[in-house]
């Protein structure tokens, strides 16, 4: 494969090992504010991200936005904008390319220092993202790196911006090599390998040499760059069934992909930028958009100003159902986390046996209820809840239950209230259980776990991405919001839009989390949110809570208790437009 001489580049392996230690040490730092992208030409936004400012809805007294936030593109539908951006809007793809190359240079020569002091590995397949590398590799060997290109196909196959590319890297005496198998791929000489085999064309799982080189890269310990997406990775749905790039960064063109945010995504893109290469985006894509990014903005958004006048009655009423014999800390945990977001009035209603355990949350009334043997919400509380109801602006329930079939009747009192409604945990499961679904009122928010996600659709454990496209096809039946918690939970409402959280980190697996976020949701909702900002916003604050959090705590010892400590913090960062998203 042309190795070069090892003894004249000791220097620069040691400088690569040097780097690498770096790399390590700063994965932990936060992800810097993302480049903006590009509204016909012009950069929009403030954060960085494309926005579009519609007018104003006013929605009680919350002031939200048409569309508020980043969209996300599916490879079919960056396919389609490239192929408007070239046919129509006469825009040659080898610019696009020569963009997305300078792009690449420019992350390359902020993270890693300047072009001449860097050796790089460029790993090409045979399609436009094997163009951007062969692009990447000239502008690097002429800025004086010591840069290698393997292709991991035929040169005779390469057609189009990408042949060009490769062939302007022959005349330039650019090292290239053709690969056939990894055996004899050397890492200890590379300060940076570079990803450029499928990016958004990952449509398969990688066989042959494609397999077998992303295996290799993974097991060096050299950083890898992934060219728009890493390979083996679905851009659109995030599955990812056989060998993938793990990532130290993806620098990805002009939108961002779904499947980059998604939970198999966020294991294997790493740091994700947004670079523009001026391709253009108009409003009409935005709305268009069938996924979305929340951010800290969007999030903040949420939060309506409280004047000087305002008083308990302002920020809502939020009833509270949860709770039996034995789980009394999912009340307890719900009802700190409806606190701490801003209610204004809380009632919980539990079961009477353990109304000792939950009323030692002052600011909250608790409710004693007529309970089942077995400690659980019964028939007999009808009456009470019914009360309740009528003095409620919104609803939580679910939250330590248990699944006792008096409970039920519970259910059908909260889906003839026609009040804003959050059900949750073994609401769900009776729901499942007993074949209610179509019962639930439209625009009820349900936050399943994949396994009660599971049991409500009837469907078997699935990919993430056909996981989603099944919320997305009840959500539209019953008229119903899906929020589908994971590592990257995922809201997605009647119209087929879902919404990708991107805050949050592992010290959130553990029970009781979800209670934290159910008390998030319906006090969001008594506040005036509707049930889709309810849902994707009560899950950026969670997870942006246990971020701060696990800063002081870590991931082992964090703890659901701790996550609602952390609210006002993570409340205030939003308000005082202090998170870097």
């Amino acid at each position: 494969m042309g190795r070069k001489d090892a003894g004249g580049r000791s220097a620069r392996a040691d400088d690569a090992v040097s780097r690498r230690e770096a790399n390590s040490r700063n994965t932990g730092r936060k992800r810097k504010t993302l480049p903006a992208f590009f509204f016909l030409g012009k950069p929009c936004g403030t954060t960085g991200h494309l926005r579009i400012r519609s007018e104003n809805r006013r929605l009680g007294n919350i002031c939200l936005l048409e569309i508020p936030m980043l969209p996300l593109y599916t490879s079919e539908e960056m396919r389609a904008l490239d192929r408007r951006a070239i046919t129509e809007l006469g825009i040659p793809g080898i610019v696009l390319m020569e963009n997305a190359a300078a792009a690449l240079l420019t992350h390359i020569a902020e993270e890693y220092g300047s072009p001449e002091d860097l050796s790089v590995a460029i790993f090409c397949g045979p399609g436009n993202n094997g163009g951007d590398g062969f692009a990447l590799a000239r502008q690097l060997f002429l800025r004086g790196a010591d840069v290698e290109v393997f292709l991991l196909s035929n040169a005779d196959s390469l057609t189009g911006d990408a042949r060009l590319n490769y062939e302007i890297c022959r005349t330039l005496d650019v090292p290239l090599y053709e690969l056939e198998s990894a055996d004899d791929l050397e890492f200890q000489w590379y300060d940076l390998v570079v990803d450029a085999i499928f990016g958004t064309g990952s449509v398969r799982t990688p066989e042959g040499v494609f397999r077998e080189v992303i295996t290799a890269i993974n097991e060096s310990e050299v950083p890898v760059l992934a060219v728009d997406v890493p390979s083996g990775l679905d851009a659109s749905s995030g599955d990812a069934a056989g060998a993938v790039i793990h990532a130290a960064t993806t620098v990805t063109f002009q939108c961002g992909k779904p499947g980059l945010y998604l939970e198999g995504g966020r294991s294997c893109a790493g740091e994700v930028k947004i670079a523009p290469i001026s391709l253009p985006v108009s409003e009409e894509d935005m709305i268009a958009a069938k996924w979305y990014l929340p951010e800290a903005a969007d999030a903040a958004a949420l939060f309506a100003a409280r004047p000087l006048e305002s008083h308990k009655g302002s920020f809502g009423r939020l009833l509270l159902l949860a709770g039996s014999r034995g789980m009394s800390g999912a009340a307890r945990l719900a009802a700190q986390a409806a606190l701490r977001s801003g209610v204004g009035l809380l009632k919980v209603g539990v079961p009477e046996s353990i109304r000792g355990d939950v009323i030692t949350q002052p600011e909250a009334q608790v409710i004693g209820l007529a309970e089942t043997a077995g400690g659980t919400l019964s028939v007999g509380a009808t009456a009470r809840v019914r009360e309740l109801i009528d003095w409620a602006d919104a609803i939580a329930a679910g939250p330590g239950w248990g699944t006792d079939p008096e409970t039920v009747e519970i259910l059908r009192l909260l889906f003839a209230s026609g009040k804003p409604l959050v059900l949750d945990a073994d609401a769900l499961n009776l729901i499942a259980a007993h074949g209610l679904l179509g019962d639930v009122p439209a625009g009820a928010v349900l936050t399943p776990h994949p396994g009660e996600f599971v049991r409500l659709s009837a469907r078997g454990s699935e990919s993430i991405g056909a996981r989603i496209a099944a919320a997305r096809e009840l959500s539209a039946r019953h008229k119903i919001v899906l929020h589908i918690k994971s590592s990257s939970s995922v809201t997605v409402a009647p119209d087929g839009r879902a919404y990708v959280n991107s805050t949050g980190n592992p010290g959130l697996a553990t029970g009781g989390s979800g209670d934290v976020l159910t008390g998030l949701v319906g006090s969001l909702l008594a506040q005036g949110v509707p049930g889709v900002q309810a849902a994707w916003g009560g899950a950026f604050i969670l997870g942006l809570a246990a971020d701060e959090a696990v800063a002081e705590i870590g991931e082992v010892s964090l703890l659901p208790s701790d996550v609602v400590e952390f609210l006002p913090f993570a409340l205030q960062d939003l308000s005082d437009g202090g998170y870097e998203g």
